[in-house]
């Protein structure tokens, strides 16, 4: 018995070693029976009938109009796709999860694979949607908006806007405001602004983080984050976790009670605060996260 530790690589995909031999991860790939073989990039290979996703065949795939879009979104002639595989790690042994670990330990990887035609799309007009140069999981053609191979709704593209944002795709159409692929209920987009985590439209105001959105009351005029400057560069300013409308003070979207919002400020003197946003006061406490500690 041996204590083992585990590390998963950062994976290659296909390549080349010596300029010619064609590999998969650490796998040379026979092509006796693919014949005008070819890496496309390090997802996608094809031959002249086929093409090849992480080495899965894809099935009745026009290799001819064949175009990559990005490394989950692809196309051909009749339509465009979605494909996604989620990894699962694999052990003959159920003793692997303890310290010790036994000798004959084998662990391997497994890649369930999803294949999802965009259902009405146009591959012809078909994009990738940008936040910031960067592919977002939306996109959308001439008449329709996607979310991972899910049609959300029938929409004009010119209409489609894609909110400016350092860390989250929100998009905002005639009708709607998404996030994540889901619509957010009873969102106005005429009126919608995004800060960075926070956002208030005419009627309530929303607080983002990585997994969802959560809607609140406030009184949306006089609404606004309280902002602090970057550490790395004074010039510019960084939301903060705090905000506050005339009436009320709120952390994360939840509101402090016991806060009064006229005096409330950010509190960039204290010093031992994880980060200058993270700390706030007002006439009679401190706060650190929201929370209150008496002066």
């Amino acid at each position: 018995m041996i204590l083992v530790f585990l590390f998963l690589s950062c994976s290659q995909g296909y390549h080349y070693k010596y300029w010619f031999f064609p590999y998969y991860e650490d796998h040379k790939i026979d092509t006796t029976d693919r014949e005008g073989f070819a890496i496309l990039d390090r997802y996608f290979a094809k031959d002249k009938n086929h093409i090849y996703y992480k080495e899965n065949r894809l099935a009745d795939i026009d290799p001819k109009s064949f175009r990559i879009l990005n490394h989950t979104y692809f196309s051909d002639k009749k339509s465009v796709y979605y494909i996604s595989t989620r990894t699962e790690l694999k052990t003959n042994s159920p003793k692997a999860w303890i310290i010790i670990i036994p000798l004959d330990l084998k662990v391997w990887t497994e890649d369930k694979l999803a294949l999802v035609p965009l259902e009405d799309s146009d591959p012809e007009t078909f994009q990738i949607l940008k936040n910031r140069e960067i592919d977002t999981a939306y996109g959308t053609d001439e008449r329709r908006l996607y979310y991972e191979g899910t049609k959300l709704e029938e929409v004009d593209k010119d209409s489609i806007r894609v909110l400016d944002s350092n860390f989250y795709d929100i998009i905002k159409t005639e009708k709607s405001i998404y996030y994540k692929g889901e619509k957010i209920q009873d969102a106005d987009p005429g009126t919608f602004l995004l800060y960075d985590n926070y956002a208030k439209d005419k009627k309530r105001c929303y607080y983002f983080n990585t997994l969802t959105v959560h809607a609140f009351s406030c009184n949306a005029k006089d609404f606004k984050p309280l902002i602090y400057p970057n550490p790395l560069d004074s010039k510019i300013s960084m939301d903060s976790d705090y905000a506050k409308d005339d009436a009320s003070v709120f952390w994360q979207g939840t509101k402090i009670k016991q806060a009064d919002a006229k005096s409330f400020t950010l509190d960039l003197e204290k010093t031992d605060c994880l980060y200058p946003g993270m700390c706030g006061k007002d006439k009679n406490f401190s706060y650190e996260s929201g929370q209150t500690n008496n002066k």
